[in-house]
């Protein structure tokens, strides 16, 4: 069916924004962007949106669960389910991370699931291991007993039961790391440096950026070049959690108006407490305490969010990000990233119309995503 949405305030890509905008889709795909809502089409369904915002739908690449669903471990119908929530918060393409908490017989086996998987409804574009290949000094909420050295023979046993692994995280100093990262690029693995006490010297071709920046790793150090200080050099993809907790406010706001608009990289990296009541819960292992927008282990470490992109976006909006900066933190940047900008990310024609429909203030009225409408909150 061919809808025509009318006085859309709509957020094109990362420079250009009209309006009072119409926007033509049928199904899965934009058929046309019009600069004016001055648009009359018979046989159309026209849906007036009143000046609500349209941007693309966010693309969160680092997450490992919502309202107690472990990307683990997830049976298809829990996974179909997260993606329904992922979908229904504004998220309309993910990545589902495997824990440093696996064994290689669990990696292989959650490879093997993944590489059959599609997502139901915010779309599944690949999986994320967050380790095992991790420093000690920078454990999250990891056992420091299930972190090892780089293993050839071990990535190779989960590439050769899929092809579906798209980013994994590594401490980029360890012994072994090295040819580690190039093989994992030789197979089209994004490498993301984190859980490290690396210093930029560290950092090679092989390296796309870095894991949940500021978080588990070396500070920023006025002598030593450390991962932070890298990233403000502008040359890598700096996945952000900007819950306001994870990394201070004060601090997001010294990136947004430092880093690369374009480097930016919003992530939720949310845990399995994300969408539950506030309480105790286990997660990776560890006793864990969720109040608010907090979910902090027994021993004091940060075990994931408990927000989403949306959530994160709002954050940002109150420190100064424009509505075409968010585009780009939340969507454009990380398809980019894993080469899928030319299908996704913007509101242009020929594209994926996977959409979210916003009052000023980010609230979600409508997702439109995999040809389906699925309500916000």
């Amino acid at each position: 069916m061919k809808y025509l949405f009318t006085h859309a305030h709509l957020i094109v890509d990362g420079e250009r924004e009209f309006f009072d905008a119409s926007l033509l889709v049928e199904d899965e795909r934009i058929l046309e962007v019009y600069d004016s809502s001055d648009v009359f089409l018979s046989d159309v369904k026209t849906i007036d949106l009143k000046g609500l915002i349209v941007m693309p739908g966010s693309f969160d690449t680092h997450t490992h669960g919502i309202n107690n669903i472990n990307f683990d471990n997830a049976p298809i119908e829990e996974m179909d389910k997260a993606s329904y929530l992922f979908a229904k918060e504004g998220t309309t393409s993910f990545i589902p991370s495997i824990s440093y908490d696996c064994s290689l017989e669990e990696y292989v086996e959650r490879s093997g699931f993944y590489n059959e998987y599609t997502g139901k409804y915010c779309r599944f574009q690949g999986f994320h291991i967050e380790g095992p290949f991790l420093s000690k000094k920078h454990l999250g909420v990891a056992d420091p007993d299930k972190l090892l050295l780089p293993d050839m023979n071990m990535v190779g046993s989960i590439l050769n039961t899929t092809d579906k692994l798209k980013q994994m995280t590594v401490a980029i100093e360890l012994e072994g790391s090295k040819e580690l990262c190039a093989y994992l690029k030789e197979n089209d693995v994004r490498v993301m440096a984190g859980h490290s006490d690396a210093l930029e010297s560290d950092i090679d071709e092989n390296v796309s950026g870095f894991t949940h920046l500021f978080n588990a790793m070396r500070g920023l150090h006025h002598r030593d070049r450390t991962l932070v200080n890298a990233a403000f050099t502008n040359r890598y993809y700096c996945e952000l959690i900007a819950d306001g907790n994870h990394v201070d406010r004060g601090v997001l706001e010294l990136v947004i108006h430092n880093i690369d608009r374009n480097r930016i990289v919003l992530v939720s990296d949310s845990s399995t407490a994300r969408g539950l009541p506030d309480g105790e819960y286990e997660f990776i292992s560890k006793k864990c305490t969720k109040k608010g927008t907090k979910f902090i282990s027994h021993d004091g470490h940060y075990a994931g969010s408990v927000v989403s992109i949306n959530d994160e976006m709002k954050v940002l909006k109150e420190l100064g990000a424009s509505y075409k900066d968010l585009l780009l933190y939340s969507s454009l940047n990380a398809f980019r990233l894993y080469g899928l900008d030319k299908e996704y990310g913007t509101i242009e024609k020929d594209k994926y119309a996977d959409f979210i429909i916003m009052d000023d203030n980010l609230n979600i009225k409508l997702v439109y995503v995999q040809g389906k409408f699925i309500k916000g909150e």
